[in-house]
């Protein structure tokens, strides 16, 4: 396994109650390119960025570009997945949501002039991946 600047290794690891979580995002461009000037890049940072208000990410992907017809809950069309865990239970729950509070950061925000609600985002949580 390769270390990139010293942050990783094969003895890494990761402990505790671990909660999935899968975004489905339209209208905003999250494509990983790993140029912080790119401008779909900087999209998918303030997404982990929003997210780890709360609790911060222990596992991600890079966002999937996908057409999101039979994926996502309700949304159709052409969008992006992007799955990510954290190692607290529950901690995106309230009253038996267990996304309430990802959809609280989440809808309301703009970015790159993307308004995001329940119109272009939804979230599934899972114990399993």
């Amino acid at each position: 396994m390769a270390r990139i600047h010293g942050a990783a290794s094969a003895t890494e690891t990761v402990s505790g109650n671990i909660n999935f979580y899968t975004m489905y995002i339209k209208d905003l461009d999250i494509t990983h390119t790993g140029d912080i000037l790119d401008q779909s890049q900087q999209n998918l940072d303030d997404i982990v960025n929003i997210v780890s208000l709360v609790a911060q990410p222990v596992i991600m992907n890079n966002p999937l570009a996908v057409t999101l017809n039979t994926i996502a809950p309700t949304l159709t069309g052409p969008g992006f997945v992007f799955k990510f865990a954290v190692e607290h239970a529950d901690v995106f729950e309230r009253n038996s949501d267990n996304v309430a509070i990802l959809k609280e950061l989440i809808h309301g925000i703009t970015i790159n002039l993307v308004d995001l609600d329940s119109s272009n985002v939804e979230f599934v949580m899972s114990d399993i991946l």
